[in-house]
């Protein structure tokens, strides 16, 4: 029991690290890619042109990277402490919140990342063209439209209910 309980402690705080690595490197990626772009339209600002993309690229490559790997690793851990915490979901509300929240961006987070895989392989090959990244990024940007900014609210309230706890059944002893 008490080896079960360290593992899930490990799980809990990788789980946590990681999403927070993630948020962080997930609203730079977002903030870099639409200051990429004009504000009205997907259409790519006058100032990257073909000789400076591949520079840019390569500058916002690990912020790709950390977003990817991150996200991977807190969906894992967080699934691996749901399985083996004590902690159950019908007494504690607040957990299964956080547990719809990430369950259910998951699937478009996936559109996303696979999209975002493409990109960092494009550019750690090296032979991409300036269409070809512009066309990954505008893809990108037009495939969900505002999902990234509901996905970002939805996860700075994450710490809300890890804090605070709501929803949590409160069991009366009747002996």
């Amino acid at each position: 029991m008490k080896m079960n309980k360290k593992f899930t402690s490990i799980y809990g705080y990788l789980a946590m690290t990681s999403g927070i690595l993630w948020l962080g490197a997930y609203l730079s990626k977002i903030l870099i890619t639409y200051r990429m772009f004009e504000e009205r339209e997907p259409v790519i600002k006058n100032i990257i042109n073909d000789s400076n993309l591949s520079v840019l690229m390569e500058m916002i490559l690990p912020v790709f990277t950390l977003a990817s790997i991150s996200y991977i690793i807190m969906i894992i851990s967080f699934t691996l402490y749901l399985t083996f915490s004590s902690i159950k979901l019908k007494e504690n509300g607040w957990l299964f919140i956080i547990a719809v929240i990430i369950y259910i961006t998951l699937p478009f987070e996936i559109l996303l990342l696979v999209e975002d895989y493409n990109l960092i392989i494009l550019i750690l090959n090296q032979n991409f063209g300036y269409r070809d990244i512009i066309n990954l990024l505008t893809d990108g940007l037009m495939k969900l439209g505002s999902f990234p900014i509901i996905l970002i609210i939805s996860y700075i309230s994450i710490p809300y209910f890890l804090v605070f706890k709501p929803f949590t059944l409160i069991k009366n002893n009747e002996n």
